[in-house]
């Protein structure tokens, strides 16, 4: 299989049907940082329709590491299992149906080196305390969409304040600016 033309029609896919994803620009940063840090095993909060998850297994996949993916919708993570098993990256790819609120709860503690939020833009700063303790010392956390959606995301910035976590927001494209922190 040719990977590049199906994530091409993968992005075809997503711009007909008004399918929210991670730009190009975001995705090829997001991968560069997947490199230099060596990650092992990384989370993403909101499958969507699979194209972002694909490319972060596509970095993993070059040592074996491994993806767990959580979405809600039934349809999103029915169309990504087919989409990851095309890609032939099933078997480094764990996908979670269901509420991720419920689920983080549930993974393994001190676990990941790489944590992807882009879900539920208002309950970011939930995702993120959550995460928190799943993730190992020095992992990147990355929160998506922080100046597109800045209206649904003040509880974030008013629980970084709280908490006093130190992060960056990082221009990436236009409007898809990021937060990145690395747990101390």
């Amino acid at each position: 299989m040719d990977i590049e033309l199906f994530l091409k029609d993968l992005r075809e896919y997503w711009i007909k049907n008004t399918v929210p994803n991670v730009s190009d620009v975001n995705v090829n940063f997001l991968r560069d940082l997947l490199k230099i840090s060596k990650a092992k095993n990384m989370l993403e909060i909101g499958t969507a329709n699979w194209f972002s998850g694909i490319n972060f297994a596509l970095e993993l996949k070059k040592n074996w590491w491994h993806l767990t993916t959580i979405d809600f919708s039934p349809k999103s993570q029915w169309e990504a299992l087919l989409n990851f098993k095309s890609a032939n990256l099933d078997n480094i790819i764990t996908s979670i149906l269901w509420n991720a609120l419920d689920e983080i709860p549930k993974l393994q503690d001190n676990f990941f080196d790489f944590i992807f939020i882009d879900w539920m833009k208002k309950r970011s700063w939930e995702f993120l305390n959550l995460c928190l303790p799943k993730a190992k010392p020095w992992a990147i956390i990355i929160i998506d969409d922080v100046i597109k959606f800045k209206d649904k995301m003040q509880t974030l910035r008013t629980y970084l304040e709280k908490t006093k976590i130190k992060y960056n927001i990082i221009p990436i494209d236009v409007d898809d600016w990021i937060i990145m922190i690395i747990k101390d």
